[in-house]
C-alpha cells in the first residue's frame, strides 16, 4: 500500500488508503524522535476524515552495534 508524507523536524507523518472488513479506511502512521536513541511508532485508523483511533504504538530504542553486530553484520 503507497503512503504520502513526510517529516518535519523529529516528527513524521504518512497517510493511506486501504480496507478493514471491506470498508474503506485511511491510515495514519506517525514517527517521533524521542532523543538519540529512542523512537515511537503509531498506527491509527479513520473511517470519517476526522477522528482517529490509534491500534498500534511501537518503541524503539538503538540497539548497541559492538553488542549486536560481528564484522558489520548481525551476530547470528
Amino acid at each position: 500500500m503507497p503512503v504520502v508524507g513526510g517529516f518535519q523536524g523529529n516528527h513524521g507523518e504518512f497517510y493511506a488508503q486501504d480496507e478493514l472488513d471491506h470498508r474503506p479506511v485511511k491510515v495514519k502512521y506517525t514517527w517521533d524522535k524521542i532523543d538519540h536513541d529512542h523512537a515511537r511508532w503509531q498506527q491509527a485508523f479513520s473511517f470519517d476524515n476526522q477522528t482517529w483511533e490509534t491500534n498500534w504504538i511501537g518503541e524503539f530504542t538503538r540497539a548497541d552495534a559492538s553488542k549486536i553486530c560481528e564484522n558489520g553484520l548481525p551476530r547470528r
